[in-house]
């Protein structure tokens, strides 16, 4: 049970490449086919220190601010009405109504998913709370115990959404506040007080005296990469063949976009807004990469480039990407076939093992060659399929394989139906091969 914990509880974002040829297909690359990525090890330091602050008027973070953190450490200002004092997102849409909903239809917004909590029954409260630290993780919505725990898995059967998406604020019907999963609050409240960036107009920093919520202190560090290192940015301690899981704070420290000052944000929040897009959406996908479609002399050749991605793609285990090349003759029946696969590859034997990793690195081309073709082949036609949750299926089918609680098997099945649907195609083309 332990390797499927961890797995189910890392967040997905990213892919890797592995090749696995048909007929004499090939890829060619600035390494060798199935040669493992070398990346440098990061020390602590470099993905756990505070963020720097250029300008000696911002204050940044508090010291420990994703240590153990606490909205509602101490007790609330005397003369703060409810609504400030409310830590739903529901609550923050009163004012803040655009943020909330772009934010309502993120990851973030469903990180207290049915793939993650319907394991929860198996593991205890206390090993779910080690999940909860990333998504849902104010100590506010930790379980304080089992009873607490199962009611609350049991209780997300009952509702699509941990929250209300009109924003109707009933503190009599709202859902326990893990349920809302990285919310508002996760980034923005510790010990009453608010944080966040600065304004866009003024770019003032420091604490600004506004009428709610008795003020808030602005700082850039809300628009710094270093702000995301907590949840995706593992330990050095934690790694697999020199490198963890999760590592994409560090992978986008050595690439150009860190050297450009281009953080996380920019492409995963443009203008502050709160879509936290990633693999799961063709869009942001198709926007990272440059694919092109060629002849070769005796073939043809599919090249990626990845033009607009900071880190290593995939920066994450989860998803696979298949590249599909198929060669047809007059009467349009496939003659031959190649498929090569994209995943950072890792399993769990006696400890964890990574069995592939030939990923795409920033800026990085790869090129996917049929070599020569039947003589009467007449077009070929490329595919780029995506599988956001490739990893997790497989973890999902072993756990429905197993004895589960009525709730949990629920809850696995739920996920299941969610993964499948986030399967997409991200790119096809046909290329003629007649004079």
């Amino acid at each position: 049970m332990k390797n499927i914990v961890i797995a189910v509880c890392l967040l997905a974002a990213g892919l890797g490449l592995v090749a696995l040829g048909m007929s004499d297909g090939s890829f060619s690359v600035s390494k060798k086919a199935g040669e493992t990525v070398s990346i440098p090890e990061p020390s602590e330091s470099a993905v756990q220190k505070k963020t720097s602050v250029i300008d000696p008027t911002d204050p940044g973070l508090p010291d420990g601010y994703w240590d153990a953190p606490a909205a509602t450490d101490g007790n609330p200002p005397h003369d703060w009405s409810a609504l400030e004092a409310n830590l739903h997102p529901e609550a923050c849409a009163q004012c803040h109504i655009e943020q909330f909903n772009v934010w309502k239809n993120s990851l973030h917004a469903h990180a207290y998913s049915s793939g993650l909590i319907g394991q929860f029954p198996g593991m205890g409260h206390a090993a779910g709370n080690e999940c909860l630290e990333c998504h849902a993780p104010l100590a506010e919505q930790l379980y304080p115990d089992s009873k607490e725990m199962f009611s609350s898995v049991q209780l997300s059967l009952q509702h699509s959404a941990g929250f209300d998406p009109d924003a109707v604020l009933d503190p009599e019907s709202a859902l326990p506040l893990r349920h809302s999963g990285v919310s508002c609050a996760a980034c923005h409240v510790r010990g009453w007080k608010r944080f966040g960036p600065p304004s866009k107009k003024s770019g003032a920093v420091g604490f600004q005296d506004t009428v709610a919520h008795g003020g808030f202190t602005a700082t850039k560090a809300f628009e710094n990469s270093q702000f995301c290192a907590k949840c995706h940015q593992f330990p050095q301690s934690a790694a697999i063949n020199g490198k963890p899981l999760e590592n994409t704070v560090f992978e986008w420290q050595q690439s150009d976009f860190a050297r450009r000052g281009v953080s996380c944000q920019q492409c995963h929040m443009p203008d502050r807004r709160h879509e936290f897009r990633g693999i799961h959406d063709p869009e942001m996908v198709r926007k990272g990469l440059d694919i092109t479609l060629s002849r070769q002399q005796e073939g043809a050749v599919l090249a990626m480039t990845s033009k607009w991605i900071g880190h290593a793609f995939p920066t994450y285990v989860t998803p696979k990407v298949i590249v599909f090349a198929e060669a047809e003759n007059q009467d349009g029946n496939v003659i031959e076939r190649w498929v090569w696969e994209i995943v950072r590859e890792v399993e769990y034997s006696d400890g964890w093992q990574e069995t592939q990793d030939t990923r795409l690195m920033p800026g990085e081309t790869r090129e996917f060659s049929t070599g020569k073709m039947p003589a009467e082949a007449v077009s070929i036609r490329y595919k780029v399929a995506v599988i956001p949750d490739f990893f997790y299926k497989g973890v999902y089918k072993n756990l429905l394989a197993g004895n589960l609680t009525a709730v949990a098997r629920q809850h696995i099945q739920q996920a299941v139906s969610y993964a499948n649907d986030n399967d997409y195609l991200l790119y096809e083309q046909e290329l003629s091969l007649q004079p």
